[in-house]
């Protein structure tokens, strides 16, 4: 009898060691996905995002492991804040081990994956390309942690997959890598120049002759300067786009476009000083107001938060999109060769976003009907307190 009993507390430990065996080897095989937004949750661009993220996930790698970090330097981009979010990130990275880091906007492609990328020649260089453009930017800083968090072999860099990028991954050494892959934010130039010809016809009795690109003066509106430069607005006049770093500059350049006939076109705009070198920036909601209540034409953004902080009308890349296709980008093999630009991913979907009210104002509600039809058609038109909102993703 106690044969038996012993007989069958071995199968019983048998089966739930085998159990936990499956269980402990699943969870070996499940991917560890770090999400690294370089801005935060305060943006609908990067809730967008995740939520492209989280759907696709769900839909093709269920069984992923995922953690998100927001390392929050849009609205704190001194030195000393940007060296402490980066330093909590590699610790994060070195302590978690991800298999793939999805990287969103270029100050974590430059702070966080040129950290770790993969060379042909599997030699590590003695200064990752990260920590070197961190001490141009920031010389003073104590950048110790990076020799610290150094990937302990060749085989263990993570995959890194970007999006949000919206000049060029060359900076960030990612064309001399072979563990890099993403999608660009490029502009849709097509669509918002068709939307400021519509505009310009429907908006006024003294119609607009040309546009003015008018940015803050961070990183990335400086990369996007050449591209606005590139692209034919004609009929519109291009007027030089320009990326300014004060208040006052600011006020210049909207007198500047209503001097001339010009509608402004505004897609960075968080990172204004309210004077020269304080590094207090004009909250982002007031510079907006300001600006169209003082434009004498319709003004038209480029970014997903631009009428929530009071635009009339924004033409965005889709945030969605982006999160979706990093997904996607991971269940491609591992690549053999260095990444090259023809082989990124462009932005094919876009966003509308409208205040339908602000439209009525500004347009004498001779805008076309379209907009608010096509997203009364999708279930995407919806009425708050301040204004009719649609986001429209074709």
């Amino acid at each position: 009898m106690m044969f038996y009993k012993y007989a069958i507390r071995l199968v019983i430990m048998g089966i739930v060691l085998g159990v936990a065996g499956l269980v402990w080897q699943h969870k070996q095989d499940e991917p560890r996905v770090f999400v690294i937004h370089s801005y935060n949750t305060d943006l609908s661009w990067v809730n967008s995002i995740d939520e492209g993220i989280l759907a696709q996930l769900n839909s093709e790698l269920p069984s992923a492991q995922v953690r998100f970090h927001y390392m929050d330097l849009k609205n704190h981009n001194g030195c000393n804040f940007r060296r402490r979010s980066t330093r909590d990130v590699l610790y994060g990275i070195m302590d978690w081990k991800p298999d793939y880091l999805l990287l969103v906007d270029d100050l974590a492609q430059e702070l966080i994956g040129a950290h770790y990328l993969a060379y042909e020649n599997k030699v590590f260089p003695e200064k990752s390309l990260a920590e070197r453009l961190f001490a141009q930017d920031c010389p003073e800083q104590d950048l110790d942690f990076y020799e610290q968090t150094y990937a302990q072999s060749w085989d263990s860099l993570p995959q890194i997959v970007f999006a949000g990028v919206n000049y060029s991954v060359e900076p960030y050494g990612y064309f001399n890598a072979v563990n890099t892959q993403g999608i660009y934010e490029h502009k849709n130039f097509v669509a918002l120049s068709e939307t400021l010809l519509d505009l310009s016809r429907y908006c006024g009795d003294e119609r607009a002759t040309a546009v003015l690109p008018l940015n803050d003066n961070s990183p990335t509106a400086r990369r996007e300067l050449t591209s606005y430069r590139q692209f034919n607005w004609f009929p519109l006049e291009l007027m030089e786009p320009t990326a300014v770093s004060t208040l006052a500059e600011w006020k210049q350049q909207v007198a500047l476009a209503n001097e001339n006939r010009a509608m402004l076109l505004i897609a960075n705009y968080q990172q204004v000083e309210t004077e020269k070198g304080s590094k207090q920036f004009v909250p982002a909601d007031q510079l907006i107001h300001w600006t169209v209540s003082h434009a004498h034409f319709p003004v038209l953004g480029a970014g997903t938060n631009f009428v929530d902080d009071g635009g009339m009308m924004t033409v965005a890349i889709a945030g969605l999109e982006q999160g979706k296709e990093l997904v996607n980008l991971m269940k491609r093999p591992r690549q053999e060769r260095t990444l090259v630009d023809s082989a990124v991913k462009r932005a094919d979907q876009f966003l509308v976003g409208l205040a339908a009210r602000k439209a009525k104002q500004s347009c004498d509600n001779r805008l076309p009907k379209i907009y608010q039809a096509y997203a009364k058609e999708t279930g995407l038109y919806r009425f708050e307190e301040v204004s009719e909102v649609l986001y429209v993703e074709p």
